[in-house]
């Protein structure tokens, strides 16, 4: 995902994959209603500095990977909000009860499924199941939690699939993996971690600096040629959900 530094380094980017890169779609006040008919304008993960929503399309043709590195609550935001524009989920954890809200509010009312019942809109397992690739299904979303662990081998790629791996940390182990991805998703960091993300994506001064002065509810949209500054958001439903925005899990 690296990209050319400019003269003075990287630069804010004026060119992103449009498929992936974050766009503006539905004000955020409209959290609390999202639902399959919002599906094209992809998920909903903030506002900018200016007060303009910023979403991120999840779904496509080819295979996805978006990294998180930061707090898990990022991570079952943007989960809670794929499942409901309709994408089914699976959730890979050795933590299953920090997603057991998750999974329960994708449920339709009336409806029981287990944790890893293959229906289930929100999958939680405890290894990737057999049944992940199946031709010509749905788009999925595949959730690799890492948890407080940075070790593991990369997951596949597939076709109409997206994967978000959810890192504690960055460390020199999963540099290679954070770069290999189509997006990343950066929360406040201490400032040996800026300092190796600066090396790892050519970060300027300033851009390092941000991300070590992020406040809870700040994150940093990172891609290709991409990089932007993104507020979390919330309703009260959200909130009854997932708890307060925050920067931790």
């Amino acid at each position: 995902m690296t990209a050319p530094p400019g003269p003075s380094g990287r630069t804010a980017p004026t060119r992103a994959d449009p498929e992936l890169a974050p766009t503006f779609a539905v004000p955020p006040a409209v959290l609390d209603t999202l639902g399959p008919p919002v599906r094209p304008a992809g998920v909903v993960l903030g506002a900018d500095p200016d007060g303009e929503p910023v979403t991120v399309t999840l779904v496509r043709a080819a295979p996805t990977r978006v990294v998180v590195l930061g707090g898990l609550y990022l991570a079952r935001q943007v989960v809670l909000r794929a499942a409901g524009t309709g994408m089914r989920a699976v959730v890979v954890t050795g933590r299953p009860p920090a997603w057991e809200a998750v999974r329960r509010a994708a449920v339709p009312a009336g409806d029981a499924p287990t944790a890893d019942h293959p229906d289930a809109p929100v999958r939680v397992v405890a290894e990737p199941p057999a049944d992940l690739a199946v031709p010509g299904g749905a788009p999925l979303l595949v959730v690799h939690d890492r948890g407080a662990t940075t070790r593991g081998s990369s997951p596949a790629r597939r076709p109409r699939q997206t994967t978000l791996v959810v890192l504690p940390s960055l460390v020199p182990a999963v540099s290679d993996l954070a770069d290999d991805a189509d997006l990343v998703l950066l929360q406040r960091m201490p400032p040996h971690e800026a300092e190796l993300a600066g090396r790892l994506w050519r970060l300027t001064p300033s851009m390092i600096e941000s991300l070590r002065t992020l406040p809870d509810r700040g994150v940093v949209v990172l891609g290709r040629n991409l990089w932007r500054r993104v507020d979390l958001v919330t309703g009260p439903r959200e909130t009854a959900i997932l708890g307060p925005v925050r920067r931790g899990d």
